[in-house]
């Protein structure tokens, strides 16, 4: 039998033969069983691969030779958790980039617009900040804010490249949200692009981006769209994105992550909400708080916000996938096989490895932007792989822009 097949089994089941181990631990020792463990995590390290799809054009040959961790990219889980959820946990864990040179992350944040959306500009703690160095723009997940451990991560990677790096801010997370003045839909593409403009008037140097999950999300669409206008992204990193919105939504479905979602969510919007209702009613609270299904939630609030007739044209009319053939910047784009958030089916497989400007690796785990593996010495200690590939491809392009 194929050993991933076994791998795949031994995973699914896993909690189910804890508890027939437990009911009959009096018949089987703990050295059984920790021998047992060893075997299963031993398999599923030797048995996870990571794959990497490219076009050969003259820029990406040159790219991967100056990039080895895109080149031959391995990633290996966490061996002593082997399991996908418990990448969630470790995540929380490795905030090794915080402390280095033991400099405190301080924060100062911009309105865009009078409507909630917004941008921060993160630097070390007594460093001046000259806006000299060129642009990391961070787009975070649909509740990521600033001051999440996963976003303060790649702002401290990004400080440690030196780059000068700002984070955009969704209106839906502000509680002085607010529609559009001239009484139209949201537009998060034009929430973008007024920030990137903003940025580019404090600091006009090149701009790279980066996008986890639904961050992830707008950036390919707005790669695809704007940016073609515009010219503001140099290049980015896509990170664990959906793509295929209604897809990633249909699969979520039932699953034990859709009320965790659905909780995150209410905790993170409510306020937003509050804030559009005090002169208009535009969305339903009631429904919002009693909803348990993420799709009635983003139906309700998303929907209506950006003017979508229904749930499913709100997923299908968000989605990026649809854009990934227009990309003309240089793009690497990293999801895992085994993301119970959003489902790797989502990927459009052929247009990202048919467009020339895009490198794609992919993992066999990872779960969703994690990507938790063990230091060097195989120490309890953990630290997120992924960015070894992200910054990288970033410093390559900060220094071959022209061949870009």
């Amino acid at each position: 039998m194929n050993i991933k097949v076994i791998q795949k089994a031994i995973e699914y089941f896993y909690p189910f033969i804890i508890i027939i181990l437990l009911l009959l631990f009096k018949y089987i020792s703990f050295s059984n069983f920790i021998f047992g463990y060893l075997v299963y995590c031993i398999i599923v390290y030797i048995s996870s691969k990571t794959s990497l799809f490219y076009k050969k054009t003259d820029f990406n040959i040159d790219l991967l030779k100056n990039c080895p961790s895109i080149r031959n990219p391995n990633f290996k889980q966490y061996f002593f958790l082997p399991f996908t959820f418990m990448q969630f946990i470790l995540l929380e864990l490795s905030t090794q980039n915080l402390n280095k040179n033991n400099k405190k992350i301080v924060f100062k944040e911009e309105n865009v617009d009078k409507e909630g959306t917004s941008i921060v500009w993160a630097s070390y703690e007594n460093t001046q900040n000259a806006h000299s160095n060129k642009v990391l723009f961070i787009l975070p997940g649909i509740t990521g804010k600033y001051d999440d451990s996963y976003v303060k991560n790649i702002i401290a990677e990004g400080l440690n490249n030196n780059l000068d790096v700002v984070i955009f801010q969704m209106r839906t997370l502000s509680d002085k949200m607010k529609m559009p003045e001239n009484n139209t839909y949201v537009n998060f593409y034009e929430d973008i692009n007024k920030s990137l403009k903003i940025v580019k008037k404090i600091n006009n140097n090149d701009l790279y981006a980066i996008g986890y999950s639904y961050g992830a999300n707008l950036l390919t669409g707005y790669l695809g769209i704007k940016n073609l206008e515009t010219n503001y992204i140099d290049g980015g990193v896509s990170i664990s994105n959906p793509f295929d919105m209604y897809m990633t939504q249909r699969l979520g479905e039932e699953t034990l992550y859709e009320p965790l979602i659905s909780s995150f969510e209410k905790k993170h919007y409510i306020p937003a909400v509050i804030s559009l209702n005090r002169n208009k009613n535009y969305i339903d609270i009631n429904l919002l708080e009693s909803s348990y299904y993420v799709k009635d939630f983003e139906t309700e609030f998303f929907g209506k916000i950006l003017g979508y007739k229904n749930g499913d044209d709100y997923y299908r009319g968000i989605s990026s996938d649809k854009y990934v053939k227009y990309i003309n910047k240089p793009l690497l784009v990293i999801n895992a096989k085994d993301d119970p958030i959003c489902t790797y089916k989502g990927v459009p497989i052929d247009d990202v490895c048919e467009n020339k400007n895009i490198i794609f690796i992919s993992t066999d785990k990872g779960a969703h932007s994690c990507f938790i593996e063990n230091e060097k010495d195989f120490s309890l200690s953990v630290k997120q792989w992924i960015f070894k590939p992200t910054f990288e491809f970033i410093n390559y392009l900060k220094n071959n822009k022209f061949k870009a």
